[in-house]
């Protein structure tokens, strides 16, 4: 086990705070603006929160989100949305209260009753901030129903990022994400390394070592996903 990388216990895991992920989706566009035509790219992001984690550590896993992105490329991408939606009707945030409305009649209920919000906004997915820190590593999720891909040995290079606004990771986050480059995470820390997981334990090892003022850690397995654990003090 990594030096200095503690087991997660049960109890650390269902510690006050929340745990929050999100998934984002493109889809290409028209529609009418102010009278005059606007084709875009849009990016959809659902956000999903809970207190408590379900096995083997999601919010939810990230396939139940799969009939929202069937919905958009069958719906939405290369439409005009004037003729979806009707003219008038497809601002930004009325676009996003549409999906909102969408998602809370055709998720599963699990999903549905940790959907924070779903927000639209034109554009490209962000590239990470200067505060960031990168490592690759594998993994692999146990407790999973047979044949899903995550329960299969795999990598990822993640991303850790600092709640926004708060500045540079500590150097105890900076220190950890190193020394787990390269490894098998199940083989160097004591829980199922779920995204939502290693947000708690890289938020846990920040406060150890007393980075109070930190509240969250995000980590990002993929370019369209991210999860995050805030704590406030």
């Amino acid at each position: 086990m990594i030096r200095g990388s503690t087991a997660t216990s049960a109890a650390d895991v269902a510690m006050a705070g929340t745990y929050r992920i999100g998934k984002q989706f493109e889809f290409q566009a028209t529609r009418t603006s102010n009278g005059v035509p606007d084709g875009s790219g849009f990016l959809v992001e659902a956000t999903l929160t809970a207190i408590e984690l379900t096995e083997p550590g999601f919010v939810v896993d990230f396939g139940e989100l799969a009939p929202l992105k069937h919905h958009l490329d069958q719906k939405l991408d290369h439409r005009n949305l004037d003729d979806v939606l009707g003219t008038g009707n497809t601002s930004d945030a009325q676009l996003a209260a549409y999906l909102e409305d969408w998602c809370r009649a055709n998720l599963n209920k699990d999903a549905v009753d940790r959907l924070e919000c779903v927000n639209v906004r034109r554009g490209r997915p962000t590239s990470s901030g200067p505060h960031d820190v990168t490592f690759s590593a594998q993994h692999r999720l146990g407790g999973l129903p047979e044949g899903h891909k995550c329960g299969r040995p795999h990598g990822h290079t993640y991303l850790v990022s600092p709640l926004l606004g708060q500045g540079a990771l500590p150097d105890s986050v900076r220190t950890l994400a190193v020394l787990l480059d390269g490894t098998v995470l199940n083989e160097v820390l004591g829980f199922e390394p779920t995204s939502e997981r290693l947000a708690h334990h890289l938020l846990r090892t920040a406060r150890s070592a007393g980075n109070a003022e930190l509240e969250a850690v995000r980590v990002s397995e993929t370019a369209s996903s991210w999860a995050e654990y805030s704590e406030q003090r």
